[in-house]
């Protein structure tokens, strides 16, 4: 092995010489065919699992490529998803805008009467009692003129009325509360009168001032001009009419023009 290793240039002269001996000599015992296919076949048992590495390795290569392909689009995947997740969210918050536009173009959408006043819209913020048929709290007052006795409106619907006011809150006595009564005309005959009042569940009921008087489902409430309120906003619609025999009345059941548990926005007229 030392020999080898001190004379490579010799060695390998001599594995050439070997090997062309060896060559010569099985073509003399096999003939030149023999020669050939001995040669052939030992080609092949060494090109095979050369072609077969190749192979091996090719398919390593592609499938490294495939893999690397695989992460890029899992990353435009992620990139596409944090994009849309951006996109949905300016949609909620547009969509939030767009309710906060209808609230207040709801709570504007009345016709003033008696000529020109001034309206001013606020935000309710809080509510005495448990719910929505007691008083609650408007987020301006005083500094922006608002006084006690001013009518409330959401839309063309009667709120109520401003029971107290300072710098910055107001508290709105609702026409649902038990203490409320006001005096409504029937719409469609403003001669047939009565009176409407509030109740601890919140619920609109009253009756006809003229024993004679008849109301019907259906009929349209708005405020008669006596009392505290002007003439003509709208207070709801009967849901029910009937005669009380021991009352001597027609009495009746009003559903509110104002939808008092998804109240946020209303109008102080002043």
């Amino acid at each position: 092995m030392n020999f080898i290793k001190e004379h490579k240039l010799v060695s390998a002269i001599a594995l050439i010489m070997i090997l062309s001996i060896g060559l010569l000599v099985v073509t003399l015992i096999f003939g030149e065919s023999g020669g050939t296919g001995f040669i052939n076949r030992l080609y092949t048992a060494i090109e095979r699992p050369m072609t077969n590495a190749g192979s091996t390795l090719k398919e390593n290569v592609s499938g490294l490529f495939a893999y690397q392909d695989l992460l890029d689009e899992n990353k435009a995947l992620r990139e596409e998803n944090e994009n849309l997740k951006e996109e949905v969210s300016n949609l909620t918050m547009n969509a939030g805008e767009l309710q906060e536009l209808k609230e207040l173009a709801k709570a504007l959408n009345y016709d003033l009467i008696e000529g020109e006043k001034d309206i001013v819209t606020c935000n309710v913020i809080s509510m005495d009692g448990t719910n929505w048929t007691n008083a609650f709290m408007i987020d301006k007052g005083t500094e922006s003129g608002i006084s006690k006795d001013n009518y409330v409106i959401c839309g063309e619907g009667l709120v109520g009325r401003i029971l107290e006011t300072d710098v910055g809150w107001s508290k709105v006595l609702p026409i649902i509360d038990e203490s409320s009564r006001i005096s409504f005309a029937i719409e469609s005959n403003r001669d047939l009168l009565g009176i409407i009042e509030g109740s601890k569940d919140g619920i609109l009921a009253g009756y006809m001032l003229d024993t004679e008087a008849e109301a019907k489902e259906g009929d349209i409430l708005v405020t008669s001009g006596l009392g505290r309120f002007p003439a003509g906003i709208k207070i709801g619609k009967v849901t029910r009419a009937g005669y009380d025999s021991n009352k001597q009345l027609m009495t009746i059941s009003v559903r509110s023009e104002v939808d008092f548990a998804s109240l946020r926005k209303v109008s102080v007229v002043l």
